[in-house]
């Protein structure tokens, strides 16, 4: 077997994508782990491919020369885990997820391997980890023929079972995250038109993932399965348009070829008592940006803060589902920069998007007048376009200027929808066409204000 196979069946290792495939995950490990480390690129390959493929097989161990056996046996122990098993319903031809695992996993295990090797109290164990680590590196095969340790096979097994075992379970706590990621905020869902993979900018992703604010937030709306079918739909009549069901009538546009048959006599009577049969049509209509306004002032710290940043990211989810752009506003006693995520966003600027939602500190104090008036600003100047509708989160009791806000919104052509956490404001009620109270900042709060 040559430098260039793996110990996968059926797989090409010459092959232009499969070695891109290797070159990529080693570019993304050198990211995460800030040094370049040399590993076999077809150990990397054969990882990826472990998760990727519907029904990955490995050689014969006969057919397996000795300087692949460390990573036959790592590959081996991958394919035989149940958790690997369980996970691979959504790793299976999902480049993400299964770039996600691999990148994590090797991570990992060098990590493991290293701080084995540097502080294990068991030489045995630390030469057991030295000569696993070799045994992944490129040029092992350079060692064939010469004299190796002769590290206790018993060491070799506990060690290498032992590094396997953490880096795997990391590796499917980040794979979780990412697939969340993509799910709610990537489009991956039934009825999405297409799929951010993320794969270019999984390093990034891998970060943000282990984000802890973050991975809280992608864990409690990964819980909600209705979050991924809520969608507004609006509809109008139109002659042109997508045919619905039958009526009774005149136009004849959308008259049905079946009545053109009709005797002359019947047909101009029907035609003048408007009792033709015809074709209703309608179009689906354009909806506008969502704009969110945010409350991170310090009485929003913590949990109410946590519940606001699912709702923002709940809210994008629908926003790449109905194809709408969507803009975001930090407040507290002053408005922070617009955040814009058009809807044919890279994956890269969803991902600045999600880091930015995940770096936001409560604190500070609340001007919801300033805010409300800087969205508007932002309609008007035409930083924004197409937005009729404003959403704000808050559980601000500050005093509104009333006045103002109205003449604000009324310019700006748009109307108010304010979220109150845990509170009342009479005044914010009064300036608002839509106004919603949450207590629970449960699943069930969250659908009510995605759905509103």
């Amino acid at each position: 077997m040559s430098e260039e196979e793996g110990v996968l069946r059926g797989i090409d290792y010459k092959d232009p994508l499969v070695k891109y495939r290797g070159e990529r995950i080693s570019y993304t490990l050198k990211k995460l782990l800030g040094r370049d480390v040399q590993l076999n690129e077809t150990f990397l390959v054969d990882t990826y491919y472990v998760h990727y493929l519907p029904l990955p097989i490995t050689k014969g161990k006969s057919e397996i020369e000795k300087n692949k056996e460390i990573a036959y046996s790592l590959v081996n122990s991958t394919l035989s885990s149940d958790v690997v098993l369980k996970n691979r319903e959504y790793s299976i031809v999902n480049s993400a997820v299964s770039l996600a695992l691999t990148v994590s996993y090797v991570q990992n295990l060098i990590e493991e391997l290293e701080r084995i090797k540097k502080t294990s109290q068991s030489m045995e164990e630390r030469e057991a980890a030295e000569e696993i680590l070799n045994g992944l590196m490129k040029g092992s095969s350079s060692k064939e023929g010469k004299e190796q340790k002769n590290t206790n096979q018993q060491s070799m097994e506990k060690v290498l079972r032992q590094a396997h075992e953490k880096a795997m379970s990391k590796a499917i706590e980040d794979a979780n995250s990412v697939r969340n990621m993509q799910k709610i905020v990537g489009g991956n869902g039934a009825g999405t038109g297409s799929v951010l993979t993320f794969e270019g900018e999984i390093h990034e992703v891998l970060r943000l993932a282990r984000n802890t604010e973050i991975k809280k937030i992608l864990e409690f709306l990964s819980g909600i399965p209705k979050l991924g079918s809520i969608t507004k739909r609006r509809t109008t009549r139109f002659s042109k348009g997508e045919l619905y069901g039958y009526e009774e009538g005149s136009d004849i546009e959308r008259i049905l070829y079946s009545e053109l048959a009709l005797p002359d006599m019947l047909f101009y009577l029907k035609l003048a008592e408007g009792q033709l049969l015809l074709y209703q049509k309608q179009i689906r209509e354009t909806l506008g940006p969502i704009y969110l306004l945010l409350d991170k002032s310090g009485s929003m710290d913590g949990e109410k803060i946590l519940w606001a940043k699912a709702v923002a990211l709940a809210l994008y989810s629908r926003a790449k589902r109905e194809n709408r752009d969507f803009y975001l506003r930090f407040f507290d006693n002053i408005p922070y920069p617009l955040i814009k995520v058009q809807k044919n966003a890279k994956s890269k600027d969803i991902i600045k998007m999600v880091e930015y939602i995940g770096k936001i500190r409560g604190g500070g104090g609340t001007d919801i007048s300033r805010s409300i008036i800087s969205a508007c600003e932002d309609i008007k100047e035409g930083h924004v376009k197409g937005v009729s509708e404003i959403i704000l989160l808050t559980d601000g009791e500050d005093k509104i200027a009333e006045t103002t806000v109205r003449r604000s919104l009324k310019e700006a052509n748009s109307q108010l929808i304010s979220v109150m956490i845990r509170g009342d404001n009479a005044d914010l009620r009064r300036v608002s066409d839509e106004y919603l109270i949450t207590y629970k900042l449960d699943h069930e709060d969250l659908l009510k204000v995605v759905e509103s």
